[in-house]
């Protein structure tokens, strides 16, 4: 049998006594369990389409979309928002502004 030390059993054992009018035995706490829920199946994951199977429409949006300010160029910044990006940025920015304009994605598509 085990006993609670006596700075944690006295408490219990004075406001059980106060609660019901008798002595209360202290228990020890039994630590309680959390249920085990069932793990879902993880869906594959979904690959984007290869940039040569990417349309001019589709290259169009994505720019579009990734040109936050609608200025016609996208900084670093906002070519992280590209969903492709067939080059790197480097390669992409063809004249070295650091910028990347429509014309530039688009021919980094065809190269």
């Amino acid at each position: 049998m085990k006993f609670l030390p006596l700075r944690l059993a006295l408490p219990a054992v004075l406001l059980g006594a106060a609660l019901s009018g008798g002595p209360v035995i202290a228990q020890p706490a039994v630590a309680a369990t959390q249920p085990v829920l069932p793990v879902a199946p993880v869906a594959p994951a979904v690959q984007p389409l290869p940039a040569s199977r990417w349309t001019a429409a589709q290259v169009r949006q994505a720019f579009e979309l990734a040109d936050s300010d609608s200025n016609g160029e996208l900084t670093r910044a906002e070519a992280q928002r590209l969903p492709i990006m067939p080059r790197s940025f480097e390669d992409t920015d063809q004249n070295k502004d650091g910028v990347i304009t429509r014309n530039e994605y688009e021919a980094a598509f065809t190269r």
